[in-house]
């Protein structure tokens, strides 16, 4: 097994009650977003992917609930 260590920042927007997981693989473009949702397409954030499938973020949406000192 082998393990590797990726640094994330997490950014909070309270205005837009948004959080983004943002990995660090460069300054790279954002080819693909997959929303993630229930199957009543309630939207809680999406995932964005480099062209090569590479994670390059997760935007969680109602981060407040979430994170109640993002409410400051």
């Amino acid at each position: 097994m082998t393990t590797t260590k990726i640094e994330l920042t997490l950014t909070v927007d309270s205005e837009a009650d948004a959080g983004y997981i943002k990995t660090k693989p460069g300054d790279r473009s954002v080819a693909r977003t997959i929303p993630i949702q229930d199957k009543n397409d309630h939207l809680y954030g999406t995932i964005d992917l480099a062209a090569d499938g590479t994670l390059l973020g997760i935007e969680i949406l109602g981060v407040k609930k979430l994170l109640p000192s993002a409410n400051t």
